[in-house]
C-alpha cells in the first residue's frame, strides 16, 4: 500500500522546477532527477579574441562522469586549451561541430577550472578562438557536489574526499504524466462571430493590446480542441490564451486551459497568457518560449501534456541571463506515459 500510495503521488506531483544560481560569470542548476548543468557565460571582454561558452553536465548517479561542452562561433576541430597560459591536453573531439572535451581528458580541465583564471582555444594556426571566463567555476562546481551529495567523495568535482562514490543519494524518481490519448476526429471550426465572442469573454481585443487577429485550432483529443487565441505581441513575443473547446448541446463552449504549474504570465483579473506558443503534434505536446531577447539566448523552455484535464509540465529549461548561452539549463523534466493506439 505504501509503494502504491508512493506511486500515485508521483503521478499526480505539480511540476516545480529548481531554480537557478549565478557566481560571477557562471550560472547553474539542477532538475528534479537531480541532473546538474552549469555553464560559463560569454563575457565580449576582448574584442580580438572572441568569447566562448562552456557547458558542464552531470547526472546524479555517484558513478557518473561529468561532460563537458564548449560553443563557438568558430571551428573549434583541432584546437588546443589553454589555461592562464598554460597548456593542457585535453582534446576537443569531433562531434556536436567539435565541441565535446574527450571524456579521458575531463578531469585534466575540471582540475584546472577549479583554480584558473580565464580558458582560451588557440586554433592550429595559433589563432585565439575564443575565452571563456573560469570566474565562478569553483563555486558553481561545488553547488553541483553539494545538489547531488558528493561533498567529501572521491566523486566531487572540488570538495573531494575518501568517502566512495556509492556513498552518493541515488537519484529521485521521475514523476509520470499519464497523457490523454492522441484525438481520433479534426480541431472543432470556430467561425469569426465565435471568435470574437472569445476575445471578449477573455479580454483579449486586439484593439487594447495590439497584435495579430488570428487563432490556432489544434484536435487535443476526441471531442476536444485547443485554441491558441493570439492577445498581443512585442518584438520577438507573441502572447496567446489557451482555450479548451468542446461541443455541448450543438453550441461550441471554450473555457480557459489548466496548467499544473504556472505557466506564462497572468494579470491580476485576466486569463493565463502563453508566450510563443505552438503546438508539437508528433509528440502531443504544448510547447512554450518566452524570450529575454530577441537573439533567444535567455527565457524559458517549458512544454507540457495533456492528461484530460490539464496541462502538466514535462519539461523546463531556463537561461537566466542573457549572455551569449544558448544550451539552456534544465530544471524540470517528467515522463509521459500514452496509450498505445487501436
Amino acid at each position: 500500500m505504501t509503494m502504491l500510495l508512493a506511486l500515485l503521488a508521483l503521478q499526480a506531483a505539480a511540476g516545480q522546477p529548481g531554480e537557478l544560481r549565478s557566481f560571477q560569470d557562471w550560472i547553474v542548476g539542477c532538475d528534479n532527477g537531480r541532473a546538474c548543468h552549469a555553464v560559463a557565460l560569454a563575457t565580449y571582454e576582448d574584442e580580438g579574441d572572441g568569447s566562448l561558452t562552456l557547458n558542464l553536465r552531470r547526472a546524479a548517479i555517484g558513478t557518473a562522469d561529468p561532460v563537458v561542452t564548449i560553443e563557438a562561433h568558430a571551428d573549434l576541430c583541432g584546437a588546443i586549451l589553454v589555461v592562464d597560459g598554460r597548456r593542457l591536453g585535453a582534446r576537443i573531439i569531433e562531434a556536436q561541430s567539435c565541441a565535446i572535451v574527450h571524456p579521458a581528458d575531463v578531469p585534466e580541465l575540471i582540475a584546472a577550472l577549479r583554480s584558473a583564471g580565464r580558458l582560451q582555444a588557440i586554433g592550429a594556426d595559433g589563432a585565439p578562438l575564443g575565452t571563456v571566463s573560469l570566474q565562478g567555476a569553483s563555486a558553481a562546481m561545488l553547488y553541483i557536489d553539494e545538489a547531488q551529495g558528493r561533498l567529501d567523495t572521491e566523486s566531487a568535482l572540488v570538495r573531494r574526499g575518501a568517502r566512495s562514490a556509492d556513498a552518493v543519494p541515488r537519484p529521485p524518481v521521475l514523476p509520470v504524466v499519464r497523457a490523454a490519448p492522441f484525438s481520433t476526429d479534426g480541431a472543432l471550426q470556430l467561425d469569426a462571430a465565435r471568435v470574437r465572442e472569445l476575445r471578449r469573454q477573455t479580454g483579449c481585443t486586439i484593439d487594447e493590446v495590439g497584435g495579430p487577429d488570428e487563432f490556432d485550432a489544434i484536435p487535443l483529443e476526441t471531442g476536444k480542441t485547443l485554441v491558441l487565441l493570439a492577445c498581443g505581441t512585442g518584438a520577438y513575443n507573441l502572447s496567446s490564451v489557451p482555450l479548451i473547446a468542446r461541443q455541448e448541446r450543438g453550441r461550441i463552449v471554450a473555457e480557459v486551459a489548466a496548467f499544473d504549474s504556472p505557466a506564462g504570465f497572468r494579470n491580476e483579473e485576466g486569463p493565463p497568457m502563453l508566450v510563443n506558443a505552438e503546438w508539437d503534434g508528433p509528440n502531443g505536446l504544448l510547447r512554450e518560449f518566452p524570450r529575454g531577447r530577441g537573439l533567444g539566448d535567455c527565457g524559458v523552455r517549458s512544454h507540457y501534456a495533456w492528461d484530460g484535464a490539464r496541462f502538466r509540465l514535462v519539461l523546463r529549461e531556463e537561461m537566466g541571463e542573457c549572455r551569449g548561452a544558448y544550451d539552456f539549463i534544465r530544471t524540470w523534466r517528467a515522463r509521459v506515459q500514452r496509450p498505445a493506439a487501436p
